[in-house]
């Protein structure tokens, strides 16, 4: 498969696309390439000697769709994470709230027994 590339001095790969540009240089890609291409692009390298494109060959083994279960894993999870704390900030509003009225309760019977020892 044919796309076109950007790279930077070290030959490392910048950016791609499917379509001819100013700037960007045609290379052929292997097609048992292409998902790790996707994935890591920036890994790869163009030598400008050979004109090819070299892959590091020590890419991790996880396909998009194993990437996108992770990620709403970790999303979900952070989503409990977040419900939890609201959960919890709520209970302590309440129990803040509950703590005051007590004082105020405290407060008021300890007035109450002060004006009836003063009579």
């Amino acid at each position: 498969m044919f796309i076109y590339i950007t790279y930077d001095t070290e030959g490392f790969i910048t950016a791609y696309q499917n379509t001819e540009a100013d700037g960007y240089t045609k290379v052929f890609i292997l097609d048992s390439w292409i998902t790790q291409f996707a994935q890591h692009s920036d890994k790869f390298r163009y030598d400008t000697d050979k004109k090819v494109v070299l892959n590091p060959g020590n890419l991790p083994e996880l396909s998009l769709d194993e990437l996108n279960t992770k990620y709403s894993d970790v999303l979900k999870t952070s989503q409990e994470a977040v419900n939890s704390a609201t959960t919890l900030a709520q209970q302590q509003t309440v129990s803040a709230t509950s703590i005051n009225q007590l004082q105020q309760s405290i407060t008021a019977l300890a007035l109450s027994q002060s004006a009836k020892e003063t009579k």
